[in-house]
């Protein structure tokens, strides 16, 4: 996994994440201190996919389906169907689906425009 992926780049992990009491910085600050830690077994890249190009039909149903009044609570809705509730989860996922806008300053600086979320809690929170 080591160099799978660069600064910047748009990564799914599956790991576990730990945090773990550390002693040395709980003693140093009097207060208690934890250390979080991802540990990975899979790294995943973004862009490595097959680019799809949509059809015509599809872009017209997508015009269609922007003039819908209330057409960001059924995108909300939409993501993990089997979840009841976590309405905050399922906003912060679609946030993340759709993502920002990359910025690219005349080829010499590149700014990430991707929104970063990192999720954590109990099992069946639609997390992944």
């Amino acid at each position: 996994m080591i160099d799978s992926a660069r600064p910047g780049d748009e990564v799914e992990i599956t790991g576990i994440f730990i945090n773990r009491f550390d002693y040395g910085a709980n003693v140093k600050h009097g207060f208690p201190v934890f250390t979080t830690v991802i540990e990975a077994n899979n790294v995943k890249r973004f862009g490595d996919e097959q680019i799809v190009e949509l059809t015509d039909e599809d872009k017209q149903e997508i015009r269609k389906l922007s003039k819908k009044p209330k057409i960001a609570e059924l995108i909300f809705d939409s993501v993990a169907p089997s979840i009841y509730g976590h309405l905050f989860i399922k906003k912060a996922i679609t946030l993340a689906m759709f993502g920002g806008v990359p910025k690219d300053i005349g080829g010499k600086h590149k700014i990430r425009g991707d929104i970063n979320c990192l999720l954590l809690g109990d099992p069946g929170t639609a997390k992944s």
